[in-house]
């Protein structure tokens, strides 16, 4: 068979690159395509992930993030026709699942993002079936014009796609001081439409309490986008180690003592590593998000007097002790969603 994956994000990544490994293992053909962003061209040469790189996102305007998609769509076209897929995978692309359903392949969606309400409606829509953690409840896709019979759930949630596989090793990516506690940040998503209406400010006052509150701390900031990257590096630049390039994100949290997330992804990957973790995602509706708190895997504020004080309480040995004794047996509970993955797109023909 031949799969096409368009693969967008550093999570996405992350999380087809053992689904395509397993393909390609099993004599199967994969086109992996992506699009110029500065987070998943240095992740996949760090990894050394074969992806072609079709077009960009358009930044933050949405008139900019139509033109670039329906340019992309048409540099995508003939290679994608040309390779002949019997089924294609992504995350939402609705790049990818509109030229699918327009050269009549399957597209198989695979999310656990229902709040991501634009992207959801641009892709699943015209998606064959979808793949998703057990814990978001059927209901939260129905708007997104899916039947139950249609979706598919694996018990796990998506950080454990790579987290269940050994690590590659990696040098430091970070000089950090030794003897000081290490704050990790990681800052929000600031192009997604989910993210429309909310404090454009909030990062910058984030990263401001922690360098009054902890001078003594190693304080690191994981940065998106190129603008993103040259704010925080002009005005903090002196109090935060600033990393230009991509890191190994799972082996950075390890090596720190808090993780402080913005957004989804690394948020629930610290939580299952075992790292004390703290949500001040603006939004909400994410039901990874409900789950961790429900399993005392995460604290979530949205004040900063409150983010001080779960800060130190994250620094003190026993509940660092906690998290992880936690964490591993949360882990290792989960089913690889990596097999149930392939199993789906090798059997459902």
């Amino acid at each position: 068979m031949r799969y096409w994956f368009d693969v967008l994000t550093p999570k996405q990544l992350l999380f087809f690159n053992p689904v395509m490994e397993e393909l390609k293992a099993e004599g199967h053909e994969v086109l992996a395509t992506s699009r110029h962003y500065r987070e998943v061209e240095q992740l996949a040469s760090l990894l050394g992930v074969d992806l072609k790189f079709v077009g960009s996102r358009g930044g933050k305007e949405t008139y900019d993030q139509l033109r670039q998609s329906l340019e992309r769509m048409n540099s995508l076209l003939p290679m994608v026709a040309g390779f002949q897929p019997d089924a294609s995978v992504s995350v939402a692309s609705a790049d990818c699942a509109r030229i699918s359903f327009g050269i009549r392949v399957k597209h198989i969606a695979v999310s656990d993002s229902p709040h991501s309400v634009v992207a959801g409606k641009l892709s699943l829509p015209f998606s064959h079936h979808l793949l998703t953690p057990w814990i978001i409840p059927y209901i939260a896709w129905y708007r997104f014009g899916l039947q139950r019979s249609e979706i598919t759930k694996y018990r796990a949630l998506d950080p454990a796609a790579w987290l269940k596989r050994e690590a590659r090793p990696s040098p430091p990516e970070v000089s950090v001081k030794p003897g000081r506690p290490t704050i990790l940040v990681r800052l929000e998503e600031s192009y997604a439409p989910y993210m429309i209406g909310t404090d454009e400010s909030w990062a910058n006052k984030v990263l401001q309490r922690l360098a009054d509150q902890f001078k003594d701390s190693n304080l690191i900031a994981l940065c998106r986008y190129q603008d993103q990257l040259e704010m925080v590096k002009k005005r903090f630049g002196d109090t935060f180690l600033i990393p230009e390039r991509v890191v190994d994100g799972a082996g950075l949290i390890r090596r720190s003592d808090v993780f402080i997330g913005m957004g989804g992804t690394m948020t629930t990957e610290a939580a299952l590593i075992g790292v004390p973790t703290i949500s001040i995602y603006q939004g909400s509706g994410l039901y990874t998000e409900r789950y961790l708190l429900s399993m005392g895997l995460l604290l979530k504020t949205h004040n900063l007097e409150t983010l001080t004080r779960l800060v130190r309480k994250s620094l003190l040995k026993k509940y660092r002790d906690h998290c992880q004794k936690k964490a591993k047996r949360l882990l290792d509970s989960m089913e690889d969603p990596v097999e149930k993955i392939v199993n789906y797109l090798t059997l459902a023909r």
